[in-house]
């Protein structure tokens, strides 16, 4: 029976300690952390978490940095303070679009200027933010803006249970598991005067490249450029499996000066992962590592839960343990973020001029429906129609990935762990532009990858191709699909949702 069953109801309770988060608002500081100078608001993080003050030429502080920027233009992760032209006296946005977002890693920047106090995120939402609608107040997840003596009472329960969050679902388009608490998504500031999230990008479509090479070479760019500045700060574990975006990532370290250590985790139903990672670590003389999954008991799982806001759940809930294993190291990088080149929500009979609203959204998420959330899509496409004009189709549903699913379900874990450092090279606006500037056919999927990771690929290492990408290539394909099947029925029912409705 599922431990968040009516007969057996999960506890709701604050994490332990709030290492690693940030609380903004308020003339209180919280116990523990430490205030952090603004210019106007009442910041507060909790160690380990970076600040980095940003300051215009001028030399006025106008912000602040949290997290691990990087500039990848300049080839290094930002450390001590951050300086940018000065501020304009119009057109702010484009101030905020061409300065803050030409940097990638995983952050959060506050703006706090007379007449904009703001909020953004990294272009993933890669660490995440919730908000309090109205006052002026967000943290990093959503117990930090509830009373503890109300943190079970303001608990979504009956949403929490229909989608399945303790399984396999999230909370989508802004919503959380606790009542009256909302999630800042990707693409969105919180304007801390009116506790509003606004659109900020994208305002108008994005038009089709005719240089698929071209922008792909620009995602290759853009990511190799980021490792080799996380690669000269400190020793890095990457990630390699048998998949697209970590062979991607793997393309993108070629000839890169560093000390990589490349990363697969062995462990039943994933076998493709360490055969692949093994004939790949052998043949291009990788530094390679195994490591195990490793388990929690029943206080860690409690605790990583507590630690997402009860956003989240699924295997991390019980597997967490592992990253434990890479600890040796500073930075850890992943490859989230290549799935928006990928037409993750797109049907294959889906078009720029598929009619779209937000049951059929809804349906792609493959998560049973429930009133609210439809309602909080509907919200979510209202509000993009409006902000950025008639789009396209299938840009909405690449969106909807961005926003919905990356920012809500991805990245909802942002604060289950202090270290590594998580970084994903994949993600940055330059990147995330030309992926969805590339003509369908280049994004479709087809035996398992697609024509924008094999450019990728191509002009980084073009002989990591010599292997194929998320198969085996031989008679192990049909037997391990058999397998899962078997395993995971409730997986077969999800497809057939985001397939069929």
């Amino acid at each position: 029976m599922p431990q968040d069953s009516q007969h057996n109801p999960m506890k709701i309770t604050c994490p332990r300690d709030w290492a690693g988060m940030f609380f903004l608002g308020g003339s209180d500081i919280p116990s523990g952390a430490r205030h952090v100078a603004m210019p106007q608001l009442s910041l507060a993080v909790f160690d380990p978490l970076r600040t980095i003050p940003v300051h215009e030429a001028t030399g006025r502080q106008i912000g602040i940095f949290l997290g691990t920027p990087v500039d990848q233009r300049a080839g290094t992760i930002s450390q001590d303070c951050i300086t940018l032209p000065e501020l304009p006296a119009a057109d702010l946005d484009a101030f905020i679009e061409k300065q803050i977002y030409a940097f990638t890693g995983s952050f959060i920047f506050v703006l706090d200027i007379p007449g904009a106090q703001r909020i953004y995120l990294d272009a993933c939402g890669s660490l995440s933010a919730v908000y309090e609608p109205g006052t002026g107040r967000a943290a990093a997840i959503s117990s930090q803006l509830v009373k503890s003596a109300d943190v079970e009472a303001r608990f979504d329960r009956e949403l929490y249970e229909t989608l399945r969050v303790d399984r396999d679902g999230w909370f989508p388009a802004g919503l959380t598991a606790h009542h009256g608490i909302s999630r800042l998504l990707p693409n969105h500031y919180l304007d801390l005067e009116t506790g509003m999230a606004v659109r900020h990008w994208p305002r108008a479509d994005i038009p089709r490249t005719t240089d698929p090479e071209g922008a792909c070479a620009a995602i290759l760019a853009v990511t190799r450029s980021t490792i080799g500045a996380v690669a000269r700060s400190a020793p890095v574990s990457v990630a390699l499996t048998a998949g697209n975006e970590t062979r991607m990532l793997l393309a993108a370290t070629h000839n890169l000066p560093g000390d990589f250590s490349f990363v697969t985790v062995a462990a039943e139903g994933v076998e493709l992962d360490r055969i692949r990672a093994e004939e790949l670590s052998d043949r291009f003389t990788l530094p390679h590592r195994l490591i195990s999954l490793k388990y929690a008991d029943t206080k860690g799982q409690q605790d990583w839960r507590a630690r997402t806001g009860f956003s989240l759940g699924g295997p991390h809930t019980r597997t967490h343990p592992t990253r434990q294993q890479l600890r040796d190291r500073p930075y850890f990088i992943g490859g989230l973020g290549g799935e928006i080149g990928r037409a993750f929500f797109w049907r294959k009979t889906d078009t720029d001029s598929t009619p779209i609203d937000a049951k059929g959204i809804w349906a792609r998420m493959g998560m049973p429906p429930h009133p609210r959330g439809i309602e909080a899509i509907s919200d979510w496409l209202d509000a993009l129609r409006r902000d950025s004009g008639d789009l396209p189709t299938l840009l909405i549903l690449d969106l909807a990935y961005l926003e919905i699913r990356m920012g809500c379900w991805g990245f909802a874990l942002s604060y289950t762990y202090t270290a590594p450092t998580d970084i994903h090279p994949l993600i940055g606006r330059e990147s995330f532009a030309a992926m969805l500037s590339l003509p369908p056919e280049w994004r479709r999927m087809q035996n398992g990858t697609n024509l924008m990771i094999q450019s990728v690929i191509r002009q980084g290492w073009p002989e990591l191709l010599d292997l194929p990408i998320s198969r085996y290539g031989d008679f192990r394909d049909r037997v391990g699909f058999v397998r899962r099947v078997r395993r995971h029925p409730h997986l077969v029912a999800k497809k057939l949702r985001k397939l069929f409705g």
